[in-house]
């Protein structure tokens, strides 16, 4: 080998070593961006300095901003990788933060689904003092007004952190934590438990009637009747009881319940309230 190949050989080693030396010295700060891709309904954007926006698709978020979605909307963002969440309706949340290693988001109220691929990092959901850490598969996060916190797996495991001799969630179980903070784990239930115990009687004189009936607990349940609605939170049996005002006539009542995760389940008859005694004329007296 010529003198002059040694030394442009030796050039090059250098050039090779020092190139991978700051690689790992000095990392890619480069981040992939969290974006929405795609948005349905009423939904809308609060940045770091409180201006609220509507969303429209390609907006990269931002530390600190806020996704909020209407009872009609939803949001899809990507998080890069292959890894995406789902902001479901009337739902609420802050990005926390965006690096390489991964997304964090705190879920305020409402729900979230997520599907994470580990060349993206981790996606860590904040809900109620706790955190839902996903690495690869796919899971969903609720919490609801009634203080109660869902999380099911669907693909995969995931970390769970700040619950009481829980660790981690296993693929096709359901995580309850009611307000008290006591873990419930079970399987994934195909549908929401709902069992009205109707008034016997579907006529009354009184003017209001008691709703009783079971479902899952933490749930939230709303009756209505005459267009007016009362919620409830299921307690730690499931049991519910609402007292309804009734109108003067044909009441149709109905009971819808919602766990944290969104999903529904309800039921309906109709109360006919007749206040009115009865005219003593229309007897007849016999002898």
């Amino acid at each position: 080998m010529s003198e002059n190949l040694r030394i442009a050989f030796a050039v090059v080693l250098i050039l090779v070593v020092g190139f991978v030396g700051y690689k790992l010295i000095f990392p890619s700060d480069k981040t992939v961006p969290l974006l929405v891709q795609a948005v349905e309904g009423s939904v809308h954007h609060i940045d770091q300095n409180g201006k609220r926006a509507t969303v429209s698709p390609g907006l990269i978020l931002e530390r600190s901003s806020r996704i909020e979605t209407q009872a009609d909307g939803r949001a899809f963002l990507a998080l890069g990788e292959g890894s995406t969440l789902t902001v479901d309706q009337a739902s609420s949340v802050r990005i926390l933060d965006v690096t390489r290693e991964g997304v964090r988001i705190e879920l305020d109220n409402g729900s979230v689904e997520a599907t994470v691929r580990p060349e993206r990092g981790s996606l860590g959901i904040v809900a109620a003092d706790r955190e839902v850490i996903g690495r690869d598969g796919s899971f969903a996060v609720g919490v609801n007004a009634g203080g109660s916190m869902a999380v099911e797996t669907h693909q995969g495991s995931v970390e769970i952190l700040g619950v009481d001799s829980l660790d981690v969630l296993e693929q096709g179980e359901r995580l309850l934590l009611l307000s008290d903070g006591t873990p419930r784990v079970a399987a994934i239930p195909e549908s929401l438990l709902l069992e009205v115990a109707w008034p016997e009687s579907a006529r009354t004189r009184h003017a209001e009637v008691a709703v009783r009936g079971l479902t899952d607990p933490g749930a939230e349940v709303r009756v209505g009747a005459a267009g007016r609605w009362t919620t409830v939170v299921a307690d730690a049996s499931g049991h519910f009881e609402a007292n309804i005002p009734l109108d003067e006539g044909s009441n149709p009542l109905r009971v819808i319940s919602k766990d944290p995760l969104g999903r529904t389940s309800e039921d309906e008859t109709v109360v006919s309230r007749d206040s009115e005694p009865p005219n003593a004329a229309s007897f007849e007296v016999k002898y």
